[in-house]
């Protein structure tokens, strides 16, 4: 006797035919895009267009909003169709071809073969700048090198360190000894280490200026993501090093030089710490990785996720995120407190302490509830 038909095999029909719709929908939307990145390569424009990016997010957020999905969500989905546009827009830059309508300005970027180095070298060059490289681990020949940062200094109109945190002051002072107009400005995560001679460049006049871009080179899409100018007393070297993101969509916000190392370690330096205690603690539990994996609920998903994301970075990058910022260890001394709050509510199952704990804590996690002071 054969079983009586699903009361929802035409419904799951129905979602299926329009599953095979949308993914013929995604693949037109593909080839349109090849087309665009074609056209763009004749014509010697950009491949990258982070205004039109932007109004991209800005559309599916407004034509979901309907739906009930969340503006999050949609974006989410906007992003991973704008990357994949841009995957198959990509095409070898030409050597040495200023493109795109923006100004013909050389920006040298010392570090360039590092994974953030080579991020700013691609966006510079998709918006039009002639971008030279300053790095002895450089063997790419799409792009013009200098041989030092002397001579990036003497003939660049813009000098950006993307170097390692540690060995970043060295570079700037050689590059500060030589007399130039450039404007020269830093990526690091931790501004400790070349604080001082920011200062004291402010004070003799140089344009300098700092950047910490809240996001690694793995960003495709810059829509939502943060960018700070971390300024040195410079208004003229701030706003343009502004500039150079104009149109980016990225939110550019300014916080000065006394302040940054102290923000960061409590957003940047407490979130990795967190994923590194987790990961501590995965390392001294005895449940094998299978016992785990069989167990694992969808927060621990997650939390393995971000985790994750910490531990392939780099365990230089991180451990320098964590020992070279002086305001870590008040920040440790913050995480350990909150870890026996929460123990001793736990212990005492105090059901009212522990709502107050998680609505004070979700408070600092609401957009614009406390401007960031400058």
């Amino acid at each position: 006797m054969s079983d009586p038909p699903s009361p929802f095999g035409a419904l799951r029909d129905e979602i299926a035919a329009i599953d095979r719709s949308i993914a013929e929908s995604i693949a037109r939307r593909l080839l349109v895009a090849r087309r665009v990145g074609s056209m763009k390569a004749e014509t010697h424009e950009p491949t990258r267009d982070y205004e039109v990016e932007a109004q991209v997010m800005a559309r599916w957020r407004e034509t979901l909003r309907p739906t009930g999905i969340a503006p999050g969500r949609a974006e989410a989905l906007a992003r991973w169709l704008v990357e994949e546009s841009v995957r198959v827009q990509q095409a070898p830059p030409t050597f040495g071809t200023i493109r795109g309508d923006g100004p013909g300005q050389e920006i040298a970027v010392v570090g360039g073969a590092g994974a953030m180095g080579r991020w700013l070298a691609e966006y510079f060059e998709d918006l039009g700048r002639r971008v030279v490289v300053v790095d002895p681990r450089s063997e790419s020949k799409r792009r013009p090198s200098y041989p030092d940062v002397e001579t990036a200094m003497a003939r660049s109109d813009v000098v950006i360190l993307a170097t390692p945190i540690r060995g970043t002051a060295p570079v700037l002072r050689r590059a500060l000894a030589v007399s130039s107009p450039a404007l020269v400005c830093d990526v690091l995560s931790v501004k400790a280490p070349i604080v001082e001679l920011l200062r004291q460049a402010a004070a003799d006049g140089r344009r300098v200026t700092s950047l910490h871009p809240m996001f690694g080179p793995s960003a495709r899409t810059l829509s939502g993501r943060n960018l700070l100018i971390v300024s040195c007393g410079r208004a003229d070297a701030d706003r343009d090093a502004r500039a150079l993101f104009a149109g980016s969509a990225l939110s550019i916000a300014e916080v000065p030089l006394e302040r940054h190392d102290r923000l960061i370690a409590e957003s940047l330096g407490l979130a990795h710490a967190v994923n590194l205690l987790f990961l501590a603690a995965l390392a001294a539990d005895p449940a094998s990785p299978h016992d785990l994996a069989q167990a694992a609920s969808t927060t621990f998903h997650r939390q393995s996720s971000l985790a994750r994301t910490v531990a392939d970075e780099g365990a230089e990058l991180y451990l320098d995120i964590q020992s070279l910022n002086p305001h870590s260890w008040g920040m440790y001394q913050e995480l350990r407190g909150a870890l026996d709050r929460l123990a001793g509510i736990v212990e005492r199952g105090d059901l009212p302490s522990f709502a107050a704990l998680l609505e004070s804590g979700t408070r600092k996690l609401e957009p614009g509830a406390e401007p960031m002071r400058t």
